[in-house]
């Protein structure tokens, strides 16, 4: 069975909705901004959606931003694929949504004393199951936290349940939001660059946090051929492993997310020479970054030199749970454009990764698209998105 993408939705530091976020990528344009809205992160930016509310109402400080913004992506993504109001379908539509911290600042405010505890306050992972009954779902919905890697791990479980006849038509995707907690721990842990994020390149000292959300619609080719959909690419397949080495820190020698890679590839049916381009987990940290390109050097072999790869967290920061989906959401609008994004903020490339990185768009040539998604606690995923026929 072959798995298509026929839609896609985001709400993103640099645009909301497909056409602007791909010209935002296009564009390169990096811009954090100072972070003034969570009591006790002094000296800190992040790359934050510029709309404070996803359906363009009046920002309510006790509603759930998370998922405000998981909804909108969602109502994209199901618009694009021409599905409209999933309420009124006989299908059964499965949900899986990707998040680290989920709606977690309700918590926060209480701890602060700005607002009381109540039952909407304790749990931060209702995002999902919210979702789900507001659209009416009959298929499978999860919630998905395996850290920086939940975004593509939500998409490959999506494709599993498509796959295994669980859902007709699966949305997959990612949300995330300017978390105190996260961004306390990653300050701790000395990994936030205090200028942009900046992904292999020489200077660079660290990732910066990001916020948004981003959703794909996955179905069978014959069952979107029957409704006719213009599917935009397909899943191929997907590899993911863990290597436990350390809480926060990549294993160095990065056998276990090669090992990811060569999964997605052999699973998928393509040779390293059939990959277009790379749309690398690039988090800007000196270590994952130079451990990814020891581990695309190993997969593609002399092809490494010249396959062209991009870094999206350049642009929109490192979005954490959300970040995989949007390099799904970007391997699929490569596929459809055959153009790279540019990695943005590269002044001097670091010697030890030697991949194909330009500050300037690249064209991509025929061929799939691989993506990687690495995690705290060794989680790792690779994907591989391709054409379609």
């Amino acid at each position: 069975m072959t798995l298509v993408i026929t839609g896609l939705g985001m709400v993103s530091p640099v645009g909301e909705g497909p056409e602007a976020y791909w010209q935002g990528l296009l564009a390169g344009v990096s811009a954090p901004q100072p972070i003034t809205d969570r009591p006790g992160i002094p000296d800190s930016h992040a790359y934050r959606v510029a709309r404070a509310d996803a359906d363009g109402s009046t920002r309510d400080d006790r509603r759930p931003r998370c998922l405000d913004l998981a909804r909108s992506a969602v109502r994209q993504a199901l618009a694009g694929a021409g599905l409209g109001d999933t309420r009124d379908s006989a299908l059964h539509v499965g949900l899986f949504l990707g998040t680290g911290t989920g709606d977690g600042e309700a918590a926060e405010q209480v701890r602060d004393g700005r607002r009381s505890a109540g039952t909407d306050t304790w749990w931060a992972y209702g995002g999902a199951a919210r979702l789900g009954d507001e659209l009416e779902l009959t298929g499978p919905v999860q919630t998905v936290s395996t850290a920086c890697a939940a975004g593509a791990y939500a998409v490959a479980l999506a494709a599993q349940s498509v796959l295994r006849g669980e859902a007709d038509v699966a949305l997959a995707g990612g949300a995330e939001v300017v978390s105190r907690p996260a961004l306390a721990a990653f300050l701790r842990l000395g990994a936030v660059d205090p200028v942009h994020c900046r992904p292999f390149d020489a200077k660079r000292q660290g990732t910066v946090y990001g916020e948004g959300a981003a959703f794909l619609v996955l179905e069978s080719a014959e069952h979107a051929r029957a409704r006719s959909a213009r599917p935009l690419a397909t899943v191929d397949a997907g590899g993911w492993s863990c290597d436990g080495h350390h809480l926060t820190a990549p294993a160095a020698d990065g056998r276990q997310a090669a090992r990811a890679g060569r999964e997605a590839l052999r699973r998928a049916g393509v040779l390293p020479e059939q990959i277009a381009a790379v749309v690398c987990h690039g988090t800007g940290t000196p270590l994952n970054d130079r451990t990814e390109s020891r581990v695309m050097t190993e997969l593609l072999g002399p092809r490494a030199a010249t396959t062209p790869v991009t870094a999206v967290k350049s642009v929109l920061g490192h979005s954490g749970g959300a970040a995989g989906a949007f390099s799904c959401a970007t391997a699929a609008l490569v596929v459809a454009h055959r153009r790279l994004p540019p990695v943005a903020n590269l002044d001097v490339r670091d010697v030890e990764c030697r991949l194909a990185i330009s500050s300037s768009p690249q064209p991509v040539g025929s061929g799939s698209v691989l993506l990687n998604a690495y995690a705290f606690g060794g989680n790792n995923i690779s994907l591989v998105i391709g054409p379609v026929s």
